[in-house]
């Protein structure tokens, strides 16, 4: 089945599996996996278990496997006004945090923080806190030189930036707050929390804590820019907030009322909820992932949304006669007996993006390596020498790696810092022709994506946003063997670990060790009998006892153990 753009909807038992096609290849992929996979979006109760000035954070207690996080320049700072209503005294409370001008931090650092109300152009990237795929990002782009927004997930103007309110002045131990997850737990670190509070509705993300109007940087037309932003403010009441998403190019004003309307509407059931419920406590849900794919993702320019889950289709289904009756008859269930991701290839696509090597369509591959610091990317020409010389042949390799390094980032879902090596390229023009290719391919990533120009050494530094673990950790789990390193010791250096251990604890030979007993996997065994005999009889001389090798099946290969069985007793 060949399908030019299509959203595909996989469910199996408690997974479910997103891929969005272009061109019939998958670009992106999302996997849920049961109610808790993922919290991004949730709104909970909790409590401030521990400020650290030093670091101007907090750990958070939100009722998650682990304590949140908490920077400080993701804290909405008290307001000194007092005429509040009744939606933002929310947090007014003993024990909370008021919300009043909103205090926001650049991704450089929470020391570029500035306040929300210092400029009309200051705007907060919720799509990016949210991790959603499209729901409307803030103007202005961190690429374009000509930008006056910061790169990261807030947005801010280059104009005075005032230092923000110190943590410790905001939050103290036992603190009772409100906060929204905008960051999963990855690898050891918990999740990352805000107190701005962001509701993404189908055509507007509605923020009850800020005084702020935005649109979507997406929506190029200054015309429709105008319109829509006059209808934001027309809508938005004092002390609240909304981003026109991108969907909303050509809508009118009544759509928009009705999803503000919504969006208020569950605002003030959040509210109620909070007010009956202990810390740390879930207040908020956020949809599941065949909604969220429906509400942020849905929209002209996907040709079919097909999901092969009867149940799955019917809330789709009705979603989209709610929001999008026009969108209707795109909406299929796919019912035939070969399985959706097969038909449509996807499963193929998820097998290559789990292995660490990529083809490009020259013969040229990529070597795509990811540690707990970074992701590396090796570009290689492999079997490709077609060019008309050796540097006309350097960059066909290095244009289609730009492109395939950009696709794999999405699909893999990678992001924190990627280094990239591309073959190293002489002539200046070629190498600002690749760092040209590689920042046309960005402009189509939904994960704000930021890379420095090539250096002399052929590197690009990337930094892409990350929400949640990437698709490898998700599918993946560490090897039992190796601990997820990829290496082993060989068998010749746990070999001479087992004779080192021997040599320390055999004693002088008294003769009280009556056997020494070995235990290790089968190929050590193997060369302790054979590369090594005459050491092993040479210790067994010296013991004065014998010394017996055991082949255990069910031992790693590093795994190994000696013990000596003295006269009346064993030791190990």
């Amino acid at each position: 089945m060949k399908l030019e753009s299509a959203l595909v909807v996989n469910r199996t038992g408690h997974e479910v599996r997103v891929a969005l096609l272009r061109d019939g290849e998958p670009i992106s992929l999302a996997i849920e996996r049961g109610e808790a996979d993922s919290v991004v979006g949730n709104i909970y109760a909790a409590r401030v278990l521990r400020v650290v000035p030093g670091m101007q954070s907090a750990f958070v207690d939100a009722g998650l496997e682990r304590a949140a996080f908490l920077y400080g320049g993701d804290v909405v700072a008290p307001s000194s006004s007092s005429d509040q209503d009744e939606e933002s005294s929310l947090h007014t409370t003993e024990g909370s945090v008021g919300p009043g001008s909103l205090t926001v931090a650049a991704d450089r650092g929470i020391q570029g923080a500035v306040s929300a109300q210092d400029d009309e152009e200051t705007v907060i990237d919720v799509r990016l806190e949210l991790g959603e795929s499209d729901p409307g990002s803030p103007e202005g782009d961190p690429r374009d030189p000509e930008s006056t927004l910061l790169p990261g997930p807030v947005a801010v103007t280059r104009s005075a930036r005032p230092m923000p309110p110190r943590i410790e002045t905001l939050l103290q131990p036992g603190q009772e707050i409100l906060v929204q997850a905008s960051k999963d737990a990855i690898g050891t670190k918990g999740a990352r929390l805000t107190t701005q509070i962001a509701l993404p509705g189908r055509f507007l993300v509605y923020m009850p804590l800020s005084d702020h109007a935005g649109v979507s940087r997406r929506i190029v037309d200054e015309v429709e820019r105008e319109r829509l932003r006059a209808l934001a403010e027309e809508i938005r009441q004092p002390g609240e907030g909304f981003i026109v998403r991108t969907v909303c190019e050509g809508v009118d004003s009544d759509v928009l009322r009705a999803d503000a309307a919504s969006l208020r509407q569950l605002w003030a059931e959040i509210v109620e909820k909070r007010s009956t419920v202990r810390p740390p406590a879930l207040v908020h849900g956020e949809s599941d992932l065949v909604l969220r794919t429906v509400r942020d993702s849905f929209a002209e320019d996907i040709g079919k949304l097909l999901l092969d889950d009867a149940g799955d289709h019917q809330r789709a289904l009705g979603f989209v006669r709610r929001f999008l009756p026009e969108l209707e008859d795109r909406v299929e269930l796919y019912s035939e007996p070969v399985p959706l991701f097969e038909v449509t290839g996807v499963e193929r696509r998820i097998g290559r993006a789990l292995g660490s090597r990529v083809r490009l369509p020259s013969g040229g591959y990529l070597v795509i390596e990811t540690t707990e610091a970074l992701t590396a990317v090796d570009v290689n020409s492999g079997r490709y020498t077609g060019g008309k010389d050796l540097e006309d042949t350097i960059l066909t390799v290095n244009l289609e790696a730009a492109v395939a390094v950009v696709e794999q980032l999405r699909l893999r879902d990678i992001g924190g810092i990627i280094v990239v090596d591309f073959i190293d390229m002489s002539i200046e023009a070629n190498r600002n022709q690749v760092d040209e290719a590689l920042a046309a391919a960005m402009e189509g990533d939904p994960a704000r994506c930021s890379a420095l120009p090539i250096s002399d050494f052929g590197l690009v530094q990337m930094t892409r946003r990350r929400v949640r673990e990437n698709l490898g950790r998700n599918l993946l789990a560490d090897c039992e063997h190796c601990a997820g390193t990829g290496r082993l010791k060989s068998v010749e250096t746990v070999g001479y670990e087992i004779l080192r251990e021997i040599g320390r604890n055999a004693g002088g030979g008294d003769g009280s060790v009556r056997e020494l007993v070995i235990r290790c996997s089968g190929d050590v065994a193997s060369w302790l009998l054979t590369a090594e005999r005459a050491t092993v009889d040479e210790l067994s001389d010296r013991l004065g006892s014998p010394i017996r090798v055991v082949s255990e099946s069910a031992f790693p290969r590093e795994r190994f153990a000696v013990s000596f069985q003295v006269r009346g007793r064993e030791r190990a």
